[in-house]
């Protein structure tokens, strides 16, 4: 129930729902790219997005499609509850800010306090 308020959030928001979409896009024509010998149409990927009746894919293009598209939806949903949940930890002064949220609930992605990483970060 929860993933789906998300979602509807998502959707209901024109930048963040469009963001999601150039977003697929890439990730599929990218994903399709490097791990095939013929590239696969940016164009054809866009439509078939829109309407998956549309776009000049092949059947194997359409189901790696759709599970890409699946992948970067998860993806989404999983960032808007994490800011969600980043929001209301600092409305109870839970932690102080992102900065601390994301040491805490994101430690392989927190930045140190200089602002670099180091060369061996994360080995």
């Amino acid at each position: 129930m929860l993933m789906q308020m998300i979602d509807c959030v998502i959707e209901q928001n024109p930048s963040l729902s469009a963001r999601r979409t150039i977003d697929m896009r890439r990730y599929i024509v990218n994903r399709w790219n490097s791990t095939h010998e013929e590239s696969t149409d940016e164009d054809a990927v866009a439509l078939f997005l829109c309407d998956e009746s549309r776009g000049n894919l092949t059947d194997e293009q359409r189901i790696f499609a759709k599970e890409c598209r699946e992948e970067i939806t998860a993806c989404y949903r999983n960032t808007v509850f994490q800011m969600f949940q980043c929001g209301e930890m600092m409305r109870r002064h839970l932690v102080s800010g992102p900065e601390e949220y994301c040491r805490i609930f994101l430690p392989q992605y927190a930045v140190p306090c200089s602002k670099q990483l180091s060369p061996c970060n994360g080995l």
